[in-house]
């Protein structure tokens, strides 16, 4: 597995155990790895806080 594949895999996980809190989520593990001094943690949330918002952009009908 890749690691773009690796962030959509966390992205739609996300999605799918948090539903519409699931960006709550993401800006929680951000919060926790970034209070823990841990830069490729907060590196690698941000990375699937995007994908989830493209998820989102996906499944939002036209206007």
């Amino acid at each position: 597995m890749t690691s773009k594949q690796e962030i959509w895999a966390l992205a739609l996980w996300v999605e799918r155990t948090h539903g519409e809190l699931g960006a709550c989520f993401i800006a929680e593990r951000i919060t926790h790895f970034d209070t823990q001094g841990s830069p490729q943690a907060v590196a690698l949330w941000n990375r699937v806080a995007r994908s989830y918002d493209q998820l989102g952009e996906c499944s939002q009908p036209p206007d």
